[in-house]
């Protein structure tokens, strides 16, 4: 028996999110694009939220520099790479978890979530990789592009972790009680 919330949220996917898609009855792209959403979700939620706290505890001025180049920089630039990572790491994460699990869908969640930080991580590392040799005067080698992708992905997982995977777990569970039902 679910709660009311989530029967609300499933109700609401059903209806408008995900599964009205273009390949979503295949269970692994229904998936990718239920963690694509959860990651949309997330992403947005982070925006807010670190926009909310860097106003009350720095003012107007200390908004204006964290959206310059403080981590509301990168969060208002993320989405893309998140949600298309997310993608890929929910129907990668829904083909590899074992489904006999106890909890399925929330591990799956995880698992996806975990999944996407490392697809982020490589999706940023091609991005400045791609802009590093494309760039005039700019010389750097590839090893250095990696690096700075992984340490990019290290800090993004330890200021948003607490947002993202309990939506990731979430969503998980939500997506495998939707799929129950169909």
């Amino acid at each position: 028996m679910s709660t009311v919330p989530a029967e609300r949220l499933k109700l609401l996917c059903k209806r408008y999110g995900p599964g009205r898609l273009p390949g979503a009855d295949n269970r692994s792209i229904g998936a990718g694009y239920a963690f694509a959403t959860a990651a949309l979700l997330a992403s947005v939620a982070f925006i807010v939220l670190s926009g909310v706290q860097t106003l009350l505890i720095a003012g107007p001025d200390g908004l204006r520099l964290a959206a310059d180049g403080g981590l509301l920089y990168f969060g208002l630039r993320a989405p893309p790479f998140v949600v298309s990572a997310a993608f890929a790491a929910g129907a990668l994460a829904w083909r590899l978890v074992p489904q006999d699990l106890r909890y399925y869908g929330p591990i799956s969640g995880l698992v996806a979530t975990v999944l996407t930080y490392i697809g982020l991580a490589a999706l940023l590392a091609a991005a400045l990789l791609g802009d590093m040799l494309y760039s005039l005067g700019i010389v750097v080698e590839p090893g250095a592009a990696v690096l700075v992708g992984a340490l990019y992905g290290v800090v993004g997982f330890v200021n948003t972790f607490w947002i993202t995977l309990p939506v990731g777990a979430l969503s998980g569970y939500v997506h495998e009680r939707a799929v129950a039902e169909n």
